[in-house]
């Protein structure tokens, strides 16, 4: 009885997702509007009234099984009333005043409410049975939500700091998962990704956001959405919010992530104000042969089996007696399911545990006592451990053997689970990757990539500095003009300063990050400055110097440097700073080389790694991790440990070549090579898939990371207020400007101005704006759908008709005059106005990695990659092979990869893939291969050893013949040169 059919929740379906059912409902929306409750089309039409005489402030719920709508006076009647969706049966009843928040759960068929007055949460059945209190001694808790799938409540709470909280829809232990200064106004569920999502106001309320996280508290989201906006009430569905405005008495629809695509659903003219607002999507339309409606729907891992309409539960899973619904089973309570120890029951299925002492074999279910093997097993990542059998690896609490039986992955193994940030356990063997904030998730569901414009390297080549984008793009040179020898140089994220220092001039100087502004800073007492830290957050600058054996520090405004560290010190040479953990970190090259550590004045010092050193040059901090990393140039070696020194271990030996400088951020950790003068990156925990940047390099030397949150805690509005005319927000590095009220915001996205308004003007039949247009008035279309305008009056006086803007720009009333300010999209003084280039300068939402960026007059476009589909903001793979649009041959098999896909010539045929042929007749032969023998296969393979000799798209042929190897340029008619030194400096050859 295989499961042909599966019913999903209502709410989780995708705007791409089709559904196997043919409804005959779609998605529409309910809302409070004055004394009525009405619904309306998503896109405004078939606007009916289903219920009159309500409350004018009401919270509204629906239920899906009954396809009923619920609702809660927020006022003073403290009422609670029903009503089915074609209005009939309205019924209504009393609960308490204070109500503040409300929510129906579907499944458990009952009814959850907020106090503000009370500071509790209640629930009672949708009959009125058995009322309880699930949460009292609350904070004015406010607007409240139910997730019934997961079982979960969350609402908000207006204390000092206001809350989004997070508890047991059963009732249970009550945690914040965020908390703001700011005033958070209500709050709704996406069931699909499993975010919280709520409205966030300014001190001043006069701008509206929308934040979101995912329902452990992590990767914080931030939305701002359109000027003038007040949300009240909002609710979402597939990738939109709909959200009622109480400035405009509107309904707004906006993407949830980038708050784009605008439509607004405009009511007739009315004094009125819109409450709330709930999608809804009826289920009724789905029956069982009796004609009763099928409520399996409202089940996870429920099926229906073809052709008799019963319901199924996946494993782990038993029906409940009405046969509707899936409850967990207890495999435990079966003598233990097998487990010779312990068992634990989890959702789904259990695991098998074992006291302390003991551990799991591979089996999952025995307990062996933990015995050191007989002899040293160093296979073993974590434990070998002796048994009957033999000798078995073991693992720590939180991980499990992977598959080649020796390694441990988990979240307390060294691998962490996979996850580049954050491991969370679900269970003994389960386990789910999140990470900081500022951080995104990648669609692998491990590794996390920030956000915030693009990140870039800064280096030193010994003569001049240069910048690189990781993907080796944008290679350019900021300072090459008197810059002399360079070994030492950092940045500051908050003035976006560059500080260097020249080891022939002997000075410290600073300049913009685009290489103006240059300025001497300490020119005094420095002889050789191998290293140089900037402390960003306490306003602090170190730097070593090798020639006086000493280590100072001074402050960014006067540079009049102090000695902190002196004594018992040969060669100190390179500093990084950890301002968090309020400590200091340096290398010493000298006769007993040492990592050594010290508070920030230097006292506390103490010795972090004293063997095994030879010549430490480069270090940083892994400032997510708390890890250490530094390089020795004659060792060849790249190590990490602890900020303590322990664990100790080696990252990477092979390819390391002359390692002078590291920089740690996101996954990977970049080094400078001497050797092999370049720019590598490997990934920091494995210290694998080694990637190398050239580009005309000479001694690469000091390497930092630019990128607001490569420095945490870095608050640019310390700073000029952060460039800001009126108010700076510190958004995870980056400074965002905002304006008082009566204020909008200019084109620059710093600036404010003076705006005088009307009243908006709507005009639903006239399908073109420009109709409207009238001498004296500048109108602005900001919808798709309906005409919403911003009418601007002239005053007596107006000299707007004096001024010569730009053709991309407006002319705007201030109190001094008219004034011209460039459009969005544009920058300039208003007579000039010039196109701001999204794609460059990394503020365009393309999807890094998936969609290329094409800028356009004023704005830009995201294009996803050959291989993926989608808008560019949100790339999805395409599955070739299952829509038949590759180029296999019917002889060969198709194979879906990550954007492409592979063909693979089935048993008894050869080929390309692309070609296949009966393996008893051979392929036919290039006349070039037939010709020249060095192009066959076996020739081809050369030793790692001789990877870096091939320069100028040169390539490495084996020739077994003289047991050597050479180098051939491509495309050429030379084919091989061999045996002179000139011919090997010809081709780019060290020799053979």
């Amino acid at each position: 009885a295989s499961c042909t059919v599966v019913l999903c929740p209502p709410t989780v379906w995708r705007s791409n997702f089709v559904f196997p059912f043919a409804f005959s409902f779609t998605p529409y929306l309910i809302f409070s509007y004055g004394s009525s409750i009405f619904r309306v089309d998503r896109e405004g039409t078939n606007l009916k009234r289903l219920v009159a005489n309500t409350s004018a402030s009401v919270i509204l719920g629906y239920h899906h099984g009954e396809d009923r709508i619920y609702w809660a006076d927020m006022g003073r009647q403290g009422m609670i009333g029903r009503a089915f969706m074609n209005g009939t049966r309205k019924e209504v009843s009393g609960i308490t005043q204070g109500v503040s928040g409300f929510t129906v759960n579907w499944i458990q068929n009952t009814i959850i409410w907020s106090n503000r007055i009370k500071g509790t949460i209640e629930e009672v059945t949708v009959n009125g049975s058995n009322p309880h209190l699930l949460f009292g001694d609350l904070f004015h808790p406010s607007d409240v939500i139910v997730d019934p799938y997961e079982r979960l409540l969350f609402w908000l709470s207006d204390g000092l700091l206001a809350t989004v909280d997070c508890a047991p829809s059963t009732g249970g232990k009550v945690k914040s998962i965020f908390g703001s200064h700011e005033k958070l106004e209500t709050i709704s569920l996406d069931f699909n990704d499993k975010r919280v999502f709520w409205v966030q106001y300014g001190q001043e309320e006069d701008e509206a956001m929308v934040g979101s996280c995912d329902y452990s508290g992590a990767t914080v989201h931030m939305m701002r959405l359109l000027a003038q906006s007040w949300p009240f009430r909002m609710s979402l569905f597939a990738d939109h919010i709909y959200y009622t405005d109480l400035k405009s008495r509107t309904i707004r629809r906006t993407h949830k992530y980038t708050g784009r695509n605008v439509v607004t659903l405009n009511l007739k003219p009315s004094f009125d104000v819109l409450a709330d607002v709930k999608v809804v999507f009826p289920l009724t339309s789905l029956t069982d042969r009796t004609g009763a409606p099928l409520t399996a729907g409202y089940c996870r891992s429920v099926c229906v089996r073809d052709g008799d309409q019963q319901c199924w539960c996946a494993e782990g899973f038993a029906l409940t007696k009405n046969g509707t619904a899936c409850e967990d089973v207890n495999e435990c309570a079966f003598w233990n399911h097998g487990c010779t120890l312990g068992c634990y029951n989890i959702p789904g299925s259990y695991v098998c545990t074992c006291p302390q002492g003991f551990a799991l074999l591979p089996d999952m279910k025995t307990c062996h006592e933990l015995l050191p093997c007989l002899s040293d097993l160093t296979s073993c990542s974590h434990y070998c451990m002796q048994t009957e059998e033999g000798a078995v690896c073991s693992c720590p609490e939180g991980s499990m053997l992977a598959p080649d039986g020796r390694t441990c992955t988990g979240c307390t193994s060294l691998d962490n689970g996979g996850c580049s940030q954050i491991c969370t356990l679900q269970s003994p063997t389960k386990w789910e990757c999140d990470c900081f904030p500022g951080y995104l998730l990648d669609r692998d569901a491990k590794h996390c990539s920030a956000v915030g414009p693009q990140p870039y390297l800064l280096f030193a080549n010994i003569h001049d500095i240069r910048r690189i984008h990781f993907d080796g793009t944008l290679y350019e040179t900021l300072l090459d003009k008197q810059v002399g020898r360079v070994l030492a140089l950092d940045y500051d994220p908050v003035e976006s300063k560059i500080y260097f220092a020249h080891t022939a001039l002997k000075w410290i100087e600073r300049a913009n990050l685009d290489g103006t502004e240059r300025e001497v800073l300490a020119s005094e007492d420095l002889e050789l400055c191998g290293g140089l830290t900037l402390d960003w957050i306490n306003r602090k600058l170190y730097w070593t110097d090798s020639g006086r054996s000493e280590i100072k520090r001074s402050a960014l405004n006067r540079m009049q440097g102090e000695v902190i560290i002196q004594d018992n010190m040969t060669k100190p040479h390179g500093i990084t700073v950890h301002p968090l953990a309020k400590r200091l970190f340096w290398t010493d090259e000298g006769d007993k080389p040492l990592i050594e550590s010290a508070f920030l004045d230097g006292s506390g010092r103490r010795i972090v790694v004293g063997t095994h050193l030879v010549a430490p040059t480069g270090l940083a901090v892994d400032y997510l991790a708390d890890k250490l990393y530094w390089c020795d140039a004659k060792r060849s070696v790249i190590e990490v440990a602890e900020l303590d020194g322990t664990h100790r271990r080696s990252l990477t030996q092979n390819n390391v070549g002359h390692p002078f400088s590291v920089a740690v951020f996101e996954d990977y950790l970049w080094f400078t090579d001497w050797k092999n003068p370049s720019v590598v990156r490997v990934d920091k925990r494995s210290g694998q898939n080694g990637v190398r940047l050239r580009g005309n390099m000479s001694h690469p030397s000091s390497l930092v990371i630019v990128h607001p949150l490569a420095k945490p805690g870095a608050d640019p509005c310390l700073s000029n207020n952060g460039g800001c005319s009126h108010k700076c927000d510190n958004r995870f590095g980056v400074a965002h400007c905002s304006c008082h009220p009566q204020f909008l915001k200019g084109a620059d996205g710093r600036s404010c101005y003076r705006s005088e308004s009307v009243p908006c003007k709507y005009k639903p039949e006239v399908m073109n704006c420009q109709d409207l247009s009238s001498k004296g008035t500048t109108i602005r279309n900001t919808a798709r759908v309906c005409c919403f305008f911003f009418v601007f009056f002239a005053d007596e006086g107006d000299d707007c008709a004096e001024q010569e803007c730009d053709i991309n720009a407006q002319c705007v009333l201030t109190e001094g005059g008219a004034v011209c300010q460039c459009m969005e999209g544009f920058a300039g003084n208003g007579s000039t106005c010039k196109d701001i280039d999204e794609c460059y300068t990394g503020i365009a939402l393309c999807q890094r990695g998936f969609a290329v960026c094409i800028n356009t007059e004023g704005g830009y476009v995201c294009k996803c990659h050959a291989g993926y589909t989608g808008d560019g903001v949100s790339c999805l793979d395409i599955d070739e092979c299952s829509i038949g649009v590759h180029n296999c041959h019917p002889h060969a098999d198709c194979t879906n990869t990550e954007g492409n896909f592979t063909c693979t010539c089935r048993s008894g045929f050869s080929g390309s893939g692309l070609s296949c042929f009966e393996s008893t007749i051979p392929p036919p032969r290039n006349v070039y291969e037939t010709t020249h023998p060095w192009n066959d296969e076996r020739h081809h393979s050369c030793p790692a050893s001789h990877a870096e000799y091939c320069l100028h798209e040169g390539v490495c042929f084996h020739i077994p013949e003289i047991e050597s190897y050479t180098v051939a340029f491509k495309a050429t008619f030379w084919g091989l040169i061999l045996g002179t030194e000139a011919g090997m400096n010809t081709l780019g050859c060290p020799g053979l």
